[in-house]
């Protein structure tokens, strides 16, 4: 069996390169300009130099090196294969000096300075006597900026360029992904447990793709080279034999306890480790049956496609120039995924639910969603968000760390019944499936905050404000199959302020929540966001009697957090104004 260590651009030739220069660079006696190329840079770590040109201490966060170093290497991933770095050398004489900033924490700077575009590796090598840095720069996906700027290296220098320069020449086909190069793994060396895997998963699908020949499976399936007899880089990775892992595994019944089942095996292909770990996982994936009429539903308290789907992004969107494993912690009915490499083509935190698809290795994408792995492009974020909330747990939580790498938190439990049967019985069937509705739904029932508007909820749905209003709309006609109530209910606020709703009464029986809170922090918000609050309003939300609800009012105005719209205290049009 052919075993392959998968990356993508962190090329021989460029190692080769690497090691030829550290060893002439230990031999003494040739100048950094001498061994730079194209591909290799050599660099001082800035900041060390005293004004006597003595070589100063140095230090594990050293800012100014940080700096020159992002500059440099955002030069290296604009240019074809990318390149490498070493730091710790007299870039005039070739004297190896030395270098001591911290490399995790240089990593994670200069995700920061190209505008959390440009995920590096960092290696500590022994040379000359001392500690070298060795950045390898993968070539990038898009054109890197520092500081606003664009370099790409020509030769042994770097030259500016526009983005435009840039677009119409490296990134003309979007660094080409990747995953489409050829690579020089020939079809026959797939091993024979890797295609049974494949074959065996579209035979479960009832695909007729199972049954073709090797050679046209995988070229339905895109994995193929050009020259039909080798795998291109997406088929080398999903198929080909890995000695490290791709995947670490745990599951552990409670936070700290024993890791009961833990997989981090080399020696199979990612397709089998995929596979392996999803199956594992749903073996500790806790399940209730619920019954809706005549059916029987088997709910899991992290759902089975968001669980997948987690897993399948987490895999395939991290930067494979970058070593070490995704690692998947489940805890319980928690599960943790971290994988290297941050997010890429202008997806936040804060969008990434209504952002258009960017793969990072778009024939893998393509691949994975023929074999009927991933969902419809563009959806899978949006339905792990969706199936979340349906069961009453709290929406997803994908959190960019500086590493830089990318975390997705799915907090499972047992299925919530009464929210379960609220969707499944949704009409029309449609708003089942809507995950705007579900996350407003999820954010009304929550008691600090029972008012929705286009202003409050637009952050959570992550869209805009008329977005968002559209979104209200649209789950107010929404309705509960029984007793076909509507989903949403209007807020009575005055005709020249934004419409605002609540979960509707029927709503909140079936989800059997608590009357609204009488806490002062939604009333601050709706005053804050609104620049009012009257009596009327605040029975509106509550449903308290007149009198509590003047009442409490007057004690925060009392206590500063309010103020009277006026000093007479009542009458028509009378309300309260947020303290400033």
């Amino acid at each position: 069996m052919d075993r392959t260590t998968f990356t993508y651009l962190p090329q021989p030739q460029r190692r080769e390169e690497v090691e030829r220069v550290l060893r002439v660079l230990s031999q003494g006696g040739t100048s950094a300009d001498e061994l730079e190329s194209a591909i290799v840079d050599i660099k001082e770590e800035a900041g060390r130099r005293a004004a006597d040109g003595s070589i100063l201490p140095g230090s594990p966060h050293n800012d100014e090196a940080a700096e020159r170093l992002a500059e440099a290497a955002a030069c290296m991933a604009n240019s074809a294969g990318g390149g490498a770095l070493v730091v710790g050398v007299d870039d005039k004489t070739g004297r190896i000096i030395g270098a001591e900033t911290e490399p995790q924490w240089l990593r994670g700077r200069i995700y920061d300075l190209t505008e959390r575009k440009l995920a590096v590796q960092i290696d500590r090598v022994a040379a000359g006597g001392a500690k070298l840095l060795i950045i390898e720069v993968p070539q990038a996906l898009e054109p890197v900026p520092y500081k606003g700027k664009y370099q790409h290296r020509v030769d042994a220098r770097c030259v500016p360029a526009t983005r435009t320069e840039l677009m119409g020449a490296l990134f003309a086909n979007l660094a080409a992904d990747p995953s489409s190069m050829p690579s020089q793994t020939l079809i026959r060396s797939i091993a024979p447990s890797a295609m049974e895997t494949l074959r065996g998963h579209l035979s479960d699908d009832d695909s007729p793709r199972a049954e073709l020949p090797t050679r046209d499976l995988l070229g339905r399936l895109g994995l193929v080279a050009d020259d039909g007899e080798h795998l291109n880089k997406a088929g080398e990775m999903l198929l080909m034999a890995r000695r490290q892992p791709a995947i670490d595994y745990s599951y552990r019944q409670v936070p700290g306890g024993p890791s009961i089942v833990r997989i981090m095996e080399g020696g199979r292909s990612l397709l089998e480790e995929v596979l392996t770990v999803e199956a594992r996982a749903n073996d500790h994936n806790f399940v209730t049956e619920v019954t809706i009429g005549l059916q029987v539903h088997k709910v899991w308290a992290i759902p089975r496609r968001s669980l997948r789907e987690a897993l399948l992004n987490a895999v395939c969107h991290r930067e494979w120039s970058l070593p070490g494993p995704t690692v998947v912690e489940h805890i319980g009915n928690h599960l943790r995924v971290t994988s290297p490499g941050g997010l890429i083509g202008g997806v936040t935190e804060n969008n990434i639910i209504t952002h258009p698809s960017v793969p990072r290795y778009r024939t893998i994408m393509n691949a994975l969603r023929l074999i009927g792995l991933v969902e419809q492009e563009g959806v899978g974020v949006d339905m792990m968000f969706a199936e979340m909330v349906r069961i009453g747990s709290r929406p997803p939580a994908i959190t960019s760390l500086p590493d830089p790498a990318v975390c997705i938190d799915l907090y499972g439990q047992p299925v919530n019944e009464n929210w379960y049967k609220l969707f499944a019985d949704l009409e029309p069937p449609r708003g089942r499936d809507d995950v705007d509705a579900a996350l407003l739904v999820w954010r009304g029932a929550q008691p600090q905050s029972p008012f929705l508007t286009s202003e409050s909820c637009a952050p959570l749905l992550q869209r805009t404000r008329g977005d968002t209003e559209a979104a209200l709309k649209r789950a107010a006609e929404y309705r509960l199959a029984t007793p076909g109530s509507p989903l949403l209910a209007p807020i009575a606020v005055p005709y020249d302020t934004p419409a605002a709703w609540q979960l509707s009464p029927q709503t909140k029986a079936a989800l059997g929540l608590r009357p609204s809170t009488e806490s002062d922090q939604w009333v601050l918000d709706w005053a804050r966001e609104r620049g009012r609050i009257s009596s009327g309003e605040y029975r509106e939300v509550t449903g308290v009697s007149p009198s509590t609800a003047t009442n409490r009012l007057k004690e925060m105005a009392q206590q500063g957090q309010l103020v009277p719209s006026s000093n007479v205290g009542r009458g028509r049009g009378f309300h309260y104004l947020p303290a400033q």
